[in-house]
């Protein structure tokens, strides 16, 4: 007899999305979570995560299809997920700012991408008129993204599990050893902290393991064909201390690439701009009639690694670049930003895929018991709750 139903191996937004979802239409005592951190939530993508909802307006449908329909999707979701459970998020907008007329050439192939994928208002402005709503930036022209926010990720993911309710079932400290296709089911061996080593049968296995999910993913197919190709983004941030330095909404220069092992192209959105929430007096966030205020801290980034870089997969702190470098990057369209204005702020591991412009989102080509959710990175947190439903529609 099957252990366990339904067994998630990975406890960031993806897979606490999943188990949430799953747990609206079968008994939430037949699923079980495996996260390898001890902490929740742990050291993942979502923890270290500038909280970014995004509109869907980089990803073309020929060579990221998912991407393109799973990021509006989800957009929509997680606003109506955010204002049904009171969590913070604000739907800021944002500035795609060009400060050339050669960028200014890439805005309109981001507006004709926005209008194919269905982001709805998105349109060109002056860089007048970016100027009236961002007078710190300078723009030669600018998008206007208003289905753009932000949202404070591990609140979402902490709504999630209460929801799921996996109980005893969620497990922390536990790392994945071997999964042994058997019969209609899987054998999986793991190892808890505390607990030590032991293993249990399940019917299905949702792979959503962030940036060890390709190395789950080979070892009930050793041949599965995708590799994860880890970006480190590293954060700055400062304060707004004097009107020279407000922003209020989420400002992007045009996006940048990123060379990729294969010698593709991955494309980033560049060192950004994005407000935080204001704390309020019971350590919660502050809120005026119902609306989430927005704080002094501004997050700087990601700055990626130059090309020919090597990051390890838990590689958060070597070698980081200092604000000079954030300053040199941003410094173009925001002016009046001094280096004595920033200092470091933190540090993530996007699990981008080396040899796909895609997420890999499908059941596995052997064993389609198992569903691999791999290579998982921006827009991940954005789609998140799209991805849990297109899981379930698969189970179904």
């Amino acid at each position: 007899m099957t252990d366990c139903y339904v067994t998630i191996i990975g406890g960031g937004v993806i897979g606490t999305a999943v188990a949430y979802e799953l747990s609206q239409v079968i008994d939430n005592d037949t699923i079980c979570l495996l996260e390898r951190n001890r902490n929740f939530p742990g050291e993942n993508q979502t923890a270290r995560n500038s909280g970014v909802i995004h509109a869907g307006i980089y990803y073309d449908k020929l060579h990221s299809p998912l991407k393109a329909h799973l990021c509006v999707e989800g957009n929509r979701l997680l606003y109506q997920f955010c204002r049904d459970h009171n969590i913070p998020s604000n739907q800021t907008g944002k500035l795609v700012v060009a400060t050339s007329a050669k960028e200014d050439e890439f805005l309109d192939y981001l507006l004709s991408r926005s209008q194919e994928n269905g982001v709805p208002n998105v349109k060109k402005i002056s860089g007048g008129q970016a100027g009236e709503l961002e007078p710190n930036v300078k723009a030669y022209s600018a998008l206007w993204v208003p289905t753009s926010g932000i949202v404070e990720p591990t609140s979402v993911i902490r709504k999630l599990r209460n929801l799921a309710d996996l109980g005893e079932y969620f497990l922390l400290g536990t790392e994945v050893v071997d999964i042994i296709p058997q019969d209609e089911e899987f054998v999986v061996k793991a190892s808890t902290i505390g607990t030590g080593n032991y293993e249990f049968s399940t019917k299905y296995v949702i792979n959503a393991a962030g940036l060890h999910s390709d190395e789950i993913a080979r070892m009930v197919n050793p041949g599965f064909p995708f590799e994860i190709f880890p970006v480190r983004g590293e954060f700055a941030k400062f304060y707004q201390s004097g009107g020279h330095l407000k922003v209020s909404r989420n400002v992007y220069p045009a996006p940048t690439f990123y060379r990729k092992p294969d010698g593709s192209d991955h494309l980033t959105v560049g060192v950004h701009l994005t407000p935080s929430f204001s704390a309020g007096l019971q350590g919660d966030f502050a809120q005026d009639k119902g609306l989430f205020q927005l704080g002094r801290e501004i997050t700087v980034g990601p700055l990626n690694r130059k090309k020919g870089d090597e990051v390890g997969k838990d590689d958060f702190g070597s070698d980081l670049a200092p604000p000079s470098g954030f300053l040199e990057k941003i410094k173009q369209y925001f002016p009046k930003i001094a280096l004595d204005d920033l200092q470091l702020h933190q540090t993530g591991i996007q699990a981008v895929l080396a040899n796909s412009k895609d997420f890999h989102i499908a059941p596995d080509e052997i064993h389609p018991n198992m569903i691999n959710l791999v290579g998982i990175c921006s827009p991940g947190l954005t789609s998140s709750l799209a991805i849990a439903k297109m899981v379930k529609d698969f189970l179904e």
